[in-house]
């Protein structure tokens, strides 16, 4: 079981992705259809944004409180079942309203899934596998511009949505497969369901003890402070990059001048290099460590921030998109490996999610800000620079105030 935990959690991490990124592939086609303006479609892009924030700040307390293994079912069913029916949306509101609750659950699943991995993984190659699990991202955001670019231009976008219900198949797969933390089980006391689950898995119990209950006041503790003012600054800037640019990007290459299925090809190109950015990030964690590599990675993908936004070709947009997704996805890899381990068991989920949903806020701003940006100025590429602004500074954060936690072990990190 623990053996197939990796591969069944990337599963859900992919489709997790692929439901978060099929309005990108097709939002010049649901522009159009529901004759949205860029403003409400900024407003239909960040409402994902919303969802996550709630789904990240409330599941991951749960996830401390009722256990891993529920929320992160409860989290996989809910985006599974929200996202197929955005297909019955009939304007911006209603649509924002079904992106709203898909994307609490996959905020949920997200946290719920990282802490789980962190808290079962070798101190070895903790940080690795946790950056190959978001490596998986990489992988669903671009079968869901494959599924646009092969379904949208013949039958529509609402049937790229509908097929996108294939994927709660898995569902029933995650309930079976998926264990309870060991870890979890120890901190609340439970030592004989511990003792048990750890003999069908062939791992011995985790040397912990029962813990005081913990909350968010602990996060702002003296012993938390700076970890969580770095986590949420950085968090902050990194989804506030990640989804203005990301969920935008087909359109903006569109409004370039570039045709609408060509626009898909460019982004599917794009997107390819998330794929060589989340491996070269999980090699590099355990290799230089959590803390510099994660610094190095913003500021590359904020120079190539800055060279999207003054590309004067279609090339040189292609070029430093490649760069701006090679970096920033490797980022991602990173900040979910990292994450975790600046807090203990009874505290990990609510750190995890509360770092998550600070994330969010800037998630939210993103595709509202490019939307308002891009309507004022006339200039598809003009909010590139506020995403330079963005990845500059949460790189200055990460140097001045992470902590190395490379070949430490989860407890001599909280202690």
């Amino acid at each position: 079981m623990k053996s197939r935990l990796l591969p069944v959690l990337m599963a859900g991490w992919a489709i997790g992705a692929m439901y978060a990124g099929v309005v990108s592939g097709t939002l010049t086609l649901i522009r159009a259809e529901l004759a949205m303006g860029a403003e409400e479609a900024g407003r239909v892009l960040s409402s994902w944004l919303l969802g996550m924030l709630l789904g990240a700040s409330l599941i991951g307390y749960l996830s401390d409180r009722v256990g891993r293994r529920a929320s992160l079912v409860a989290s996989y069913a809910l985006m599974g079942v929200f996202t197929p029916m955005s297909a019955a949306a009939r304007g911006w509101l209603d649509l924002s309203v079904y992106r709203v609750l898909a994307g609490a659950g996959n905020a949920g699943y997200m946290v719920t899934a990282s802490v789980l991995l962190a808290e079962y993984a070798p101190t070895s190659s903790r940080g690795r596998q946790v950056a190959v699990l978001e490596s998986a991202w990489a992988l669903g955001w671009l079968a869901s511009l494959v599924l646009s670019r092969l379904i949208a231009p013949s039958y529509g976008w609402r049937a790229v949505f509908l097929a996108s219900s294939a994927a709660l198949a898995l569902l029933p797969v995650l309930y079976v497969a998926v264990p309870e933390s060991l870890r979890f089980l120890v901190s609340k006391g439970r030592l004989a369901e511990a003792e048990a689950l750890a003999g069908r898995l062939g791992v011995e119990v985790p040397r912990a003890q029962p813990a005081a209950r913990a909350g968010l006041r602990d996060l702002v503790g003296r012993r938390y402070l700076r970890r969580s003012v770095m986590l949420w600054i950085h968090w902050f800037m990194l989804v506030l990059a990640y989804w203005g640019i990301f969920l935008w990007l087909p359109d903006i290459l569109y409004k370039r001048g570039i045709p609408f299925v060509r626009s898909l090809d460019y982004a599917i190109l794009i997107t390819l290099a998330q794929i060589p950015g989340y491996l070269s990030g999980a090699y590099l964690v355990e290799v230089a460590g959590r803390k510099p590599v994660l610094a190095a990675y913003m500021l590359g993908a904020g120079i190539a921030s800055a060279g999207l936004w003054a590309a004067k070709t279609d090339l040189e947009a292609l070029a430093w998109g490649v760069l701006v997704s090679f970096f920033n996805l490797g980022a991602w890899g990173v900040t979910y490996a990292y994450t975790p381990e600046l807090y203990p068991t009874e505290l990990r989920g609510t750190g995890s999610g509360w770092a998550n949903a600070f994330g969010r806020i800037g998630g939210i701003l993103g595709p509202y800000v490019a939307g308002v940006m891009i309507q004022s100025y006339g200039n598809p590429s003009a909010p590139f620079a506020v995403f330079a602004l963005a990845h500059v500074v949460s790189a200055a954060v990460v140097a001045a105030l992470g902590v190395e936690t490379k070949g430490r072990s989860l407890e001599e990190v909280s202690a």
